[in-house]
């Protein structure tokens, strides 16, 4: 609940299993911004690599946007 509006679109896509570049070019930012978007993400969830992430965040009822 602590995480903003981008920093959930990031969440989002990286659910997905989206790379850094795709999820820049489709929300219109750099690679870098996303970077440190998903590492500020990883932090306020106490996510230690990208996998225990996605696990929680669909522990958390985000899943891909297609089911």
């Amino acid at each position: 609940s602590s995480l903003t509006p981008r920093e959930r679109d990031v969440l989002q896509w990286l659910v997905e299993g989206k790379s850094n570049k795709v999820i820049a070019f489709e929300l219109s930012i750099s690679p870098r911004t996303v970077e440190i978007h998903r590492a500020r993400v990883m932090e306020k969830m106490r996510a230690d690599s990208l996998p225990s992430l996605v696990r929680m965040a669909l522990s958390a009822g985000i899943t891909p946007k297609g089911e």
